[in-house]
């Protein structure tokens, strides 16, 4: 095969947000994965064994992403290893509702390594094809072969082995993939092309609160009275436009960085709102127990306020934040805690008081960007 040089495209491609598109399927029978309640509340392996899938799901979507950043080219080899993703995580996705439901890994397991192959095949088509790339870009393509490499290994051991020993290689092999992320190699490589990470990362945030919207039309029955519906969907657009405000108004779009602190910023933001979806589902069921549900929704809407509030490192020099909004911020995450113990975890003044808190947060976000604009403006007319 002859090789070409590698000129990496700058834009997110069509392809790529079609891509996208399947893991909204992916993270809505995920969450079904809480539906099954022992007891009065969701129980400990079930709660862990959604955590797990939801990271396996997490961690190929960053691979992807990580690899179509830096040496994407929209060519028919890429676009075939997408579409083949694609297919694979429909197969993951079934196993998710039936055999991890039931206890059993087979055919996630099967899945999930063939679309760990996919991903080494389609990196490794990078060495092949162009002639051009750096030592870095040498050292990182073999480092994140070697590591799906070490995953497969580990996922398809783990079916010849007994349950307890399964479950315990299954979370090795996905740790080894997060340990991708922390290598040295990756830490103090050349700058991603950050525009397109940014873009990547807002629009799987985006299908996670799509993914909440879906899984919240459950409130729209005559069951659950009308003011639970209307306060959940304003604190679910509460919390987009925290997000979205942010992303859209105050980011460095054109940061010089490798871009792994944002995506795995983004990753923790995902796994809250599914988290919260999950939360948010359970709150006008009286058969779920009140006190660790309202534990459940205070404790997501504080890491979410402060997880999203870390993006604020991206920001645009102008836009970094005070010591007062960072204090700001910090005052309106214990409010929601301590008001939740006060009124003894009751479901409707915590929703109240929670959506409150969420556009106090929104609004002090709002009067920074305000405030540091204006100073720009009077610099900019002296």
């Amino acid at each position: 095969m002859r090789k070409r040089s590698l000129i990496p495209v700058d834009s997110v491609s069509n392809i790529e947000l079609f891509y996208d598109l399947i893991f909204v399927f992916c993270i809505s029978v995920t969450t079904s994965m809480c539906h099954h309640i022992h007891g009065d509340f969701l129980d400990l392996h079930t709660w862990l064994s959604f955590i797990f899938v939801y990271l396996v799901i997490l961690q190929i979507w960053f691979f992807t992403t990580l690899l179509l950043n830096r040496y994407g080219d929209r060519s028919a080899s890429e676009n075939i290893c997408l579409f083949v993703n694609m297919f694979l995580l429909y197969s993951l996705a079934s196993a998710i509702s039936t055999d991890v439901a039931e206890g059993s890994f087979f055919t996630f397991h099967i899945s999930w390594a063939l679309i760990l192959l996919n991903l080494v095949i389609h990196w490794a088509s990078k060495l092949v094809r162009y002639d051009n790339l750096t030592k870095d870009d040498v050292l990182i393509i073999r480092w994140n072969i070697a590591s799906l490499c070490i995953q497969i290994f580990l996922i398809v051991i783990a079916e010849f082995m007994p349950q307890g020993v399964m479950h315990t290689m299954s979370w090795a092999a996905l740790a080894i993939g997060a340990v991708t992320w922390l290598q040295p190699a990756t830490s103090k490589c050349m700058p991603s092309r950050f525009s397109h990470i940014a873009e990547r990362c807002s629009l799987l945030v985006i299908v996670a609160f799509g993914e909440m919207i879906v899984a919240l039309a459950s409130y729209m029955t005559t069951t659950v009275p009308l003011r639970f519906s209307i306060l959940v969907f304003a604190l679910v657009v509460g919390l987009f436009l925290v997000y979205i405000f942010e992303h859209d108004n105050m980011l460095d779009h054109h940061r010089k960085t490798n871009g792994i602190a944002f995506i795995n910023i983004t990753a923790w933001i995902i796994l809250i709102l599914g988290n919260l979806t999950v939360a948010l589902e359970y709150m006008p069921n009286d058969e779920i127990a009140r006190v660790p549900k309202s534990i459940m929704l205070c404790g997501c809407l504080v890491a979410y306020l402060l997880t999203s509030f870390m993006l604020g490192s991206h920001n645009k020099p102008e836009f970094r934040y005070p010591r007062a909004y960072i204090i700001g911020r910090i005052v309106i995450c214990t409010v929601i805690a301590v008001v939740a113990v006060a009124t003894n975890y009751d479901p409707w003044i915590n929703l109240v008081c929670d959506t409150a808190a969420v556009y106090i947060a929104l609004l002090h976000e709002y009067a920074l960007f305000r405030h540091r604009s204006a100073k720009l403006e009077q610099v900019s007319d002296a």
